[in-house]
């Protein structure tokens, strides 16, 4: 029961128009949301697939300039070994040889300013011959790449440790290879002393960031020959126990790796390439702070930007709601207004009703029609008003229209309101007097096109009207006939019946007006009276109108 009772609750709140827009705006916020979160997340996948192509793309560089110089020694070296003399190694032919060796050296150094010199050492590790630099230098013999090639370890190319070299104050790494007799002994060495200061100017000229990191290491244990930014004590540090050490040593010859380094604690995307088939490999290193400098100042836009249009979307939603409930309250006070207003002309004995103006034909009809004309709301909707005129009525309607249209149109502020006394004709064909008030309604664009109006029947107040009036008309005429016998009634009080004379009355009613006068003015009054003898025989021989 809780459950179903929650159900239509909801139901009936999801009917809502407000919760449909609040429940709509919620999901397209987190629509927007989740897609921001893509985009985002997938942009920082991008920039960290792009670190990696970039990490490596730098490592491939670095190892195809590496490479491609150390092969270019290496057939130098060899060459040198095979082509100089066997008394070239001796060193009692140093006076002989030395000249010739040494121009040799100076010809093949000019073409490898990445090299400090080249060198020829004799069998015991001495050194005979340089391109550049003092000879008669302590021997090398117990140097690791010379010890090889005199124990018979190595007869290839051999890398030594890092060296550094005071004289110059630089550090190098010795390339060498050996030069034997037909035997296989050892009959000398010729070295190549690659200059890493030179190298660190092309692992400097590679873009890393501000926290990348470019390093030249050793295949079989990881020891560090040259590091940009430069670590000089981890220089020969072999790695130990490396994620990208154990890579190397497990035949990868390039690859990626992300993880934050020991020794500086920075997480980085490595890139490493294996330099060939030699004992070397360069790796670069990609910041993850650098790499995604770029989408956090973006993501932060975007979260800014978000929060923007989040605060917008929310305001426009405070004033759609707050729009729709004055709306909502104004409907139903429509809605409230329409409902009494139908009341009252569905139970008002006038009929109300519309016309649509361009074709006089009524839109609406009140019931009480019915009542007024004997017609049903059906026989009159859609009917033409003339109809049910008469055809003066009709005629003076359809002209007391167009003259109001034309005052409309001239902006009359008066013209809108007319009342009209019409006569209409019933079902049964009885007519009827009607007062008609009509209201011309104005649409958007101020055009008249539609006439409200209240029918009201008149007949009774107008026989009412009529029998007032001659009952006016009867009154009026007793009022003057009364008026008349007044005036008769007061002649025959104040004169004689048979002479039409004055008689004692009137005298006693003017004398007395008279005196009042007379003091009042300061005027003199005279009284006269006459006897005339044997008058009576007058009036009884001629009669009293003669006399």
């Amino acid at each position: 029961m809780e459950r179903e009772a929650f159900g239509q609750c909801l139901g009936r709140a999801l009917r809502s128009s407000q919760v449909r827009l609040v429940v709509f705006f919620v999901l397209t916020w987190l629509g927007v949301a989740g897609l921001l979160a893509f985009l985002l997340e997938e942009g920082r996948q991008q920039a960290e697939r792009k670190a990696e192509a970039d990490a490596l793309g730098v490592s491939a560089l670095l190892e195809a300039r590496l490479a491609g110089t150390i092969r270019r020694l290496q057939a130098t070296l060899e060459h040198i070994a095979a082509t100089l003399p066997p008394e070239a190694f001796l060193a009692s032919a140093k006076a002989t040889q030395g000249e010739m060796v040494r121009r040799t050296l100076i010809l093949h150094s000019r073409h490898f300013p990445e090299v400090d010199s080249f060198r020829v050492l004799d069998a015991e590790g001495g050194l005979l011959h340089a391109s550049g630099g003092r000879t008669g230098e302590a021997s090398v013999r117990d140097h690791g790449y010379f010890r090889a090639f005199a124990e018979g370890r190595s007869n290839g190319l051999y890398f030594s440790a890092v060296e550094f070299d005071r004289s110059a104050a630089r550090s190098v790494v010795n390339i060498a290879v050996p030069a034997r007799f037909d035997s296989g002994g050892l009959q000398g060495v010729v070295v190549a002393r690659l200059d890493l200061t030179y190298l660190a100017q092309w692992f400097d000229s590679v873009a890393v960031g501000a926290q990348g990191v470019v390093s030249f290491r050793r295949v079989e244990d990881g020891s560090l020959i040259l590091r940009r930014p430069f670590l000089p004590e981890r220089v020969n540090q072999p790695l130990v126990n490396h994620p990208l050490q154990q890579q190397i040593e497990a035949g990868a010859r390039s690859g990626t790796l992300r993880m934050r380094a020991t020794l500086d604690g920075v997480e980085r995307i490595y890139g490493f390439h294996r330099l060939g088939d030699y004992p070397l490999y360069v790796i670069a290193g990609l910041a993850t702070d650098d790499v995604l400098a770029g989408w956090r100042h973006s993501c932060m836009l975007a979260v800014v930007a978000g929060l923007l249009l989040f605060l917008a979307l929310s305001l426009a939603l405070v004033r759609v709601l707050r729009a729709g409930a004055r709306e909502a309250l104004t409907a139903r006070r429509l809605q409230d207004s329409e409902a009494r207003y139908r009341m009252l002309a569905e139970n008002s004995h006038d009929v109300i009703w519309t016309i649509d103006i361009p074709s006089r034909r009524f839109t609406y009809v009140s019931p009480s029609v019915s009542d007024m004309l004997g017609y049903a709301v059906e026989e009159v909707v859609g009917r033409s008003c003339d109809a049910w005129l008469t055809p003066d009525s009709a005629l003076r309607f359809g002209r007391e229209v167009d003259l109001r249209l034309r005052r409309i149109a001239a902006a009359d502020p008066g013209a809108g309101v007319l009342v009209s006394e019409l006569e209409m004709v019933c079902k049964d064909g009885e007519q009827i007097a009607v007062e008609v008030v009509s209201s011309y309604l104005l649409d958007e664009d101020g055009v008249a096109r539609t006439i409200l109006g209240i029918t009201r029947n008149v007949s009774e107040r107008k026989a009412a009207e009529s029998a007032l009036r001659e009952s006016n008309r009867q009154l009026h005429a007793r009022i003057e006939e009364i008026g008349r016998l007044q005036s008769a009634l007061q002649e025959l009080a104040v004169r004689d019946s048979l002479t039409g004379l004055y008689n004692r009355r009137y005298l006693d009613e003017t004398l007395e007006r008279e005196v009042s006068r007379a003091r009042r003015e300061g005027i003199p009054l005279s009284l006269v009276m006459l006897d005339i003898d044997y008058f009576k025989r007058v009036n009884d021989t001629y009669g009293h109108q003669v006399g």
